[in-house]
């Protein structure tokens, strides 16, 4: 298989980098440092070409951040290096991670999978998921399905294939990465989550945060309630369309 560990990291945010390089250096996993999106150093001409705020709102309860655009972008860079350097697949993590001692090994069960999927979480979000399908992995992971998948993208994997999906469908950015991958189904995307969560989140200040707080932010609640009624309903919609799961192939 042919595939690359990308990190994504601002510039300025030293103290996240040796924390993450030690981490990674001790599971002896090489990797690429990604210079992440600084969402305050873009300007109004650029923002404009990949952020229109009416379709925000279409999708989203609020307004999104600098921040929350810049994460987008930092994304969107690790999506086209995948195209790009033609991979099979990357590992992309965020800087506010701890990494299970066992993460390798999570790594090569992926790579023993079939090549039918597109986005793998190994993180979780505030909330549990309630999982519909699985295999095993081993006498501690599996792999699941999960119709409403974990919010949060400090760890994920994505394919060729998922690259390009991703891709098709980043413009307008009208959510936060995050909550947009939640969308699977807009994007026709395969994708499956490895429990327990082998990339798990620190205590540690979101970067987004310092760019602007999301609670600060003025929500639109008549309309985030009725964004909430739409997704849950087409989620049941397409509960029969999830993926089938991948095939261990050794």
């Amino acid at each position: 298989m042919k595939c690359k560990v990308f990190l994504i990291n601002l510039d300025n945010s030293t103290e996240r980098f040796t924390f993450m390089d030690e981490q990674l250096k001790q599971l002896g996993i090489e990797y690429q440092r990604i210079s992440a999106v600084y969402g305050k150093d873009l300007h109004d001409i650029d923002i404009a070409k990949v952020y229109d705020p009416q379709t925000n709102l279409q999708k989203y309860d609020k307004k999104l951040n600098l921040g929350e655009i810049g994460c987008y972008l930092s994304h969107v860079q690790c999506w086209q290096m995948i195209i790009e350097q033609q991979l099979d697949y990357a590992l992309i993590l965020e800087d506010d991670s701890i990494l299970d001692p066992a993460l390798m090994t999570v790594i090569q069960h992926i790579n023993n999978l079939s090549a039918d999927w597109d986005y793998i979480k190994l993180c979780h979000g505030r909330k549990p998921k309630g999982i519909v399908k699985s295999i095993v992995l081993d006498e501690r992971f599996s792999l699941s399905t999960c119709l409403k998948l974990p919010a949060s993208t400090r760890g994920q994997c994505v394919s060729f294939a998922g690259a390009q999906k991703l891709l098709a469908t980043a413009y307008p950015i009208a959510r936060p990465v995050d909550i947009d991958i939640q969308f699977w189904f807009e994007k026709q995307l395969r994708c499956f989550v490895v429990r327990p969560f082998p990339v798990i989140g620190t205590d540690l200040d979101s970067d987004i945060n310092r760019q602007g707080r999301r609670t600060h932010v003025e929500r639109h609640h008549l309309l985030r309630i009725w964004q909430k009624v739409k997704f849950e309903l087409k989620l049941l919609k397409h509960k029969q369309h999830l993926p089938s799961l991948p095939k261990i192939q050794k």
